[in-house]
């Protein structure tokens, strides 16, 4: 298996913004409550398993640290898998992380209006304590476009730390778009196996494109309130395959596909396979290298 170094047979010359990478739908959200949790192990699990983009929303607990939160509910200590980016720097040299930090979005309910408040000096504080980002921050990014992981490789950077507004001293608000949508992301899987393709009709960017496969719990619509969990294994994971066959066989989706998450990435590899063997059909792997690639998928 090559899960933990997968990138290492990457060409130079792949761009940041073509390559195909799995990311983790609310990294952080292990054991929080059913209808909150997302993922089944830590950060450096879904690492382990593939995983280069991780979408991490944080707020503040009643004693005044950072937690993992996803709406209302509120999750493990940020420092906790901030440790776990150190891991994962650690565990390999050759792979770049993308991580995705902000605070979770204002919500309501209602007549009741919810504000997530994260002090990004706290952040800063943590990072700075365990990612040595004035070394190992990739920063100063003018175009993501043209960053290639040749660029990468020869700078040493580890890691993209992506903030919407820059609130972060390390942080880069680079073109980046997340298309999401509440009725496709309702239906049933086979419906959004269909449906969730015509992102890559819908949008376009020259930068980052996040394509989100996971089933979202909400009012109104065919999934109702099911919890992420039962979407997964009901709805999503019956169709998974299909879904990125399907990217393989549009060029168009095919060129646009770069990071592609879902939920509960760490129960196996299967996602994290389907998701890496675009970079087979998009030329983007090490020729030299391509069959023991494609065997260490499994």
């Amino acid at each position: 298996m090559i899960y933990d170094r997968w990138m290492s047979y990457i060409k130079d010359g792949a761009k940041l913004t073509k390559l195909v990478m799995p990311g983790a739908h609310n990294a952080g959200s292990r054991r929080m409550s059913a209808i909150a949790c997302c993922q089944d192990g830590d950060m450096f699990a879904q690492f382990m398993h593939g995983v280069r983009h991780f979408c991490v929303r944080v707020g503040t607990d009643y004693r005044g640290r950072l937690v993992m939160r996803h709406g209302l509910a509120k999750g493990r200590p940020v420092e906790e898998d901030i440790i776990n980016v150190r891991r994962m720097m650690e565990a390999n040299d050759s792979e770049f992380v993308i991580l995705d930090i902000r605070e979770y979005y204002p919500q309501k309910y209602g007549p009741f209006a919810f504000n997530y408040k994260a002090d990004p000096q706290a952040v800063d504080a943590l990072v700075a304590k365990h990612l040595e980002p004035e070394k190992y921050a990739l920063t100063g990014v003018e175009d993501i476009s043209r960053v290639t992981m040749g660029d990468i490789r020869r700078s040493g950077k580890r890691y993209l730390l992506y903030n919407y507004r820059a609130q972060y001293r390390y942080s880069v608000n680079c073109e980046y778009i997340f298309p999401w949508d509440k009725d496709v992301h309702g239906m049933s899987g086979p419906d959004f196996a269909r449906e969730a393709l015509r992102f890559f009709d819908r949008y376009s960017t020259g930068g980052l494109f996040w394509f989100q496969t996971q089933l979202t719990p909400n009012t109104g619509t065919p999934m109702g309130m099911a919890s992420p969990k039962k979407l997964d294994v009901r709805e999503t994971r019956p169709v998974f395959k299909q879904l990125i066959t399907s990217i393989a066989a549009n060029p168009h989706y095919l060129d646009s596909a770069n990071i592609i998450s879902g939920d509960f990435m760490s129960v196996d590899f299967m996602k994290a396979r389907e998701i890496l063997m675009l970079n087979l059909a998009k030329n983007l792997v090490r020729e030299d290298l391509a069959e023991e690639y494609r065997a260490g998928l499994g």
